[in-house]
């Protein structure tokens, strides 16, 4: 569990080290654009605004007057020249950060929705609750327990330690087959298939159970019902051989 954790980690810190590299350089861009800018003169406010509306008002006539391609072109041109200056300004007083609200400076999870980011965790909510059982069983070892259906627990039980690993991570954690690869020093190819023998080896043990069941006419769950149907020929023809 430590390996896939400190895998998962380092991931988050080169993304993190990534986009922190990224801020630095557009502040930087920002800074060169700045100290090639000539210096302001500091106006005051009356004055910026009564610039402001002269040049809207001036704006304003010449759309107004547009006639030919070349007046139409002097209005495009005006309007770029207002929308640099804007995104100009815009860059000198923020640095976008990927959408986030929080700098990267500050430890900021980069897929994290609320502090902490962890808040909306299932295993979280379900502690907050009171209902620990499916964290004290958070555990490759102990997938069994995590299920309520005694003959699918049983099933899981009688895995191998090698099968109870990767169905846990893969299917319960959501860990990718390529991750998995990487911390068992194994191809992704070669956990995919380990991944395949194992769910087909519990699908060949859960499939006379629900047989059974089915016959004694107790109740099924859609997916059952629909697994049982499209594997019903499969348990007969071993039944024949």
């Amino acid at each position: 569990m430590d390996d896939y954790e400190e895998l998962l980690a380092e991931q988050e810190e080169e993304q993190l080290a990534e986009a922190l590299a990224d801020e630095h350089q557009a502040e930087l861009e920002v800074q060169l654009e700045q100290d090639e800018q000539p210096p302001q003169i500091d106006e005051p406010p009356e004055t910026k605004k009564l610039k402001r509306d002269l040049q809207r008002e001036a704006l304003v006539r010449l759309e107004n007057a547009a006639r030919t391609t070349a007046d139409f072109q002097n209005v495009v041109a005006w309007w770029n020249r207002l929308d640099s200056n804007r995104e100009r300004r815009e860059r000198y007083h923020e640095v976008s950060r990927s959408g986030l609200d929080i700098p990267l400076d500050y430890g900021a999870k980069p897929d994290g929705e609320v502090i902490p980011y962890d808040v909306n965790d299932v295993l979280i909510k379900q502690i907050r609750k009171g209902d620990y059982i499916d964290a004290i069983f958070q555990c490759p070892f102990e997938i069994n327990e995590l299920v309520t259906d005694g003959d699918l627990s049983e099933i899981l039980n009688n895995l191998s330690d090698d099968h109870k690993e990767i169905i846990f991570n893969n299917i319960v954690r959501r860990v990718s087959t390529k991750v998995l690869a990487a911390v068992r020093k194994q191809s992704d190819r070669n956990i995919r298939k380990v991944r395949a023998t194992a769910l087909n080896k519990i699908q060949t043990n859960l499939l006379p159970i629900l047989k059974k069941r089915s016959d004694k006419e107790l109740p099924l769950t859609l997916r059952e019902r629909d697994f049982l149907d499209k594997n019903i020929t499969a348990l007969d023809d071993d039944k024949d051989s």
